[in-house]
């Protein structure tokens, strides 16, 4: 794969006034700010909580490993969210957007509160956090 790609030798570099003029007019697109400003929001917006980490280990009796992969099971959704959002979602309305994934939040919050009370359909605590 590595011998596939072609490097041009000599090529004429930009100024730097050029290039972050150009870095500046691809971040004011709308294609790039909007999905981005919304990921960044939902990331600032997302409080990590020791308390809850606590309870999952004390309570649930989480291994470390097991927290670990449901922070690579996290890691890998936002990935998917944001290829879904990329592909599927971008022609929907900011406000269309905010009002879904919010609504989508509040299920899975609910789906934690299930997980305090013990109701897990079945399932062990671990795939039920992690599903």
């Amino acid at each position: 794969l590595v011998y596939l790609l072609k490097e041009t030798k000599d090529v004429p570099v930009a100024s730097t006034r050029e290039q972050c003029g150009e870095i500046w007019n691809t971040v004011c697109s709308r294609a790039v700010w909007q999905p981005m400003g919304f990921v960044y929001l939902y990331n600032v917006l997302q409080v990590g909580n020791a308390a809850w980490k606590q309870f999952l280990k004390t309570v649930l009796g989480f291994t470390s490993n097991q927290l670990n992969t449901l922070l690579i099971v996290a890691y890998v959704l936002l990935w998917l969210g944001i290829m879904a959002y990329k592909k599927f979602f971008i022609k929907w309305s900011w406000r269309t957007v905010y009002v879904s994934t919010t609504l989508l939040n509040g299920l899975f919050s609910a789906l934690q509160i299930l997980l305090i009370q013990g109701i897990t359909f079945g399932l062990s605590p671990f795939l039920f956090a992690s599903g």
